[in-house]
C-alpha cells in the first residue's frame, strides 16, 4: 500500500473544523436570538419649565343680606321665591302679629291698625335661600330669607401659610371649573385670620366676567412656584426611573439600530415633560421615546413612525 503523510493531519484538521463551526454555529445563535425592538424616537429641546402647587377655590357672595322678621307672628303672604331678582324695596313679606292672629277684633283693629307688617328688600339682588313659607309661625329676630348681590361673587382660595411669598395682590390665576372650562380672577386681598388645625389662610380671587355662577362651586388653581426659562426638556415617556424613582436614565441612540443607556439628573417635572440638569443633549441627539421601558444597556431597535 502507498504510503500517504498527509493522512497523519487529516484528524486535526477535520476538529479543526468542527470547532470553527460550532463557534458559527454559536454566534449565529446569539445573534438570532437578540431581539429587535421596535421603538419610536424624540429629540430634546430648549423651552420653559414651571413648577407649581394646585389649591382649590371655592365661589361665595361677599354681600349678602339676611332678611329677618321684625316681630313675632305668621307669614301671611310671600311675594318671592328662591332665585327670583328683586330691586330694592320691594315687597318680600307680609307678616301678622301674633295678637292680630289671636284677636280678630281688639283695640288694635278699632284704631284701624290690621295687624299687618310689611318687610321689604334692603338691597338690589337675587333670592338665595327662602327660610318661611307662607302660614309658617316665625319668632322675632328670625331669618325669613337671603338676598345675595350676584356682583360680589368671589373664589376664596385657601393655601398655606408659607405659600403666600408666591401670591401678591392683583395678581391674576386661571380657574379650572368642574365642567373644564377656565375663568380669570385677580387676587384682591387676604383675609387677616387662619383656619383652625389646617393653618391655612383665606385669599380672595375676584373673577372676572363670570356669568351667573352659583355659590359653593368648587374650582383648582395652580400657584407658580418656580420658572425657568431655556431649559433642556424631554418628554416624560422618554425618561425612565427605578422602583423608588431616585435614578433617572434615558435610551440615546448612537446609530440607526442601537440604543444606550446614559443616566441623567432631573429638574422640574411638568405634565408631559420633564427638565434634564445633566449631561449636556445636543439637539441632533435621538431618543427613545416608546418601546423602552425594561431595556438594558445596550438594545437593537428598529425606529418606527
Amino acid at each position: 500500500m502507498r504510503y500517504r503523510p498527509w493522512l497523519l493531519f487529516l484528524p486535526g484538521i477535520l476538529s479543526l473544523a468542527f470547532i470553527g463551526g460550532c463557534r458559527d454555529s454559536q454566534v449565529s445563535e446569539e445573534a438570532a436570538i437578540r431581539p429587535v425592538v421596535p421603538a419610536t424616537i424624540t429629540i430634546a429641546r430648549n423651552g420653559r419649565m414651571t413648577e407649581y402647587a394646585e389649591f382649590p377655590a371655592t365661589s361665595a357672595f361677599l354681600q349678602k343680606a339676611v332678611i329677618k322678621s321684625p316681630l313675632t307672628g305668621y307669614v301671611e303672604k310671600c311675594m318671592v321665591s328662591a332665585g327670583d331678582q328683586v330691586q330694592k324695596n320691594s315687597l318680600l313679606f307680609e307678616l301678622r302679629t301674633k295678637e292680630a292672629s289671636v284677636l280678630p277684633k281688639d283695640s288694635l283693629m278699632l284704631t284701624g291698625i290690621s295687624g299687618l307688617i310689611q318687610v321689604k328688600a334692603s338691597l338690589d339682588g337675587i333670592v338665595s335661600v327662602m327660610d318661611h313659607p307662607r302660614g309658617d309661625f316665625v319668632q322675632e329676630g328670625e331669618s325669613l330669607c337671603t338676598i345675595v348681590l350676584p356682583e360680589s361673587l368671589v373664589f376664596i382660595l385657601e393655601v398655606p401659610f408659607e405659600m403666600n411669598r408666591y401670591i401678591h395682590t392683583g395678581d391674576e390665576y386661571t380657574l379650572l371649573l368642574p365642567d373644564n372650562s377656565r375663568l380669570v380672577a385677580t387676587v384682591h386681598s387676604f383675609l387677616p385670620a387662619m383656619t383652625g388645625a389646617s393653618q391655612t389662610q383665606k385669599i380672595v380671587l375676584k373673577p372676572g366676567n363670570h356669568g351667573s355662577l352659583p355659590e359653593n362651586l368648587l374650582a383648582r388653581v395652580r400657584i407658580t412656584r418656580l420658572l425657568k426659562n431655556n431649559v433642556l426638556i424631554l418628554p416624560k415617556s422618554a425618561v425612565l426611573s427605578d422602583e423608588v424613582m431616585k435614578n433617572f436614565w434615558v435610551m440615546k441612540l448612537i446609530n440607526d439600530t442601537t440604543a444606550v443607556k446614559v443616566p441623567v439628573s432631573t429638574g422640574i417635572s411638568g405634565t408631559d415633560s420633564i427638565e434634564i440638569i445633566s449631561p449636556v443633549f445636543s439637539s441632533s441627539d435621538r431618543f427613545l421615546n416608546s418601546g423602552n421601558y425594561g431595556l438594558g444597556d445596550t438594545a437593537i431597535i428598529r425606529i418606527i413612525k
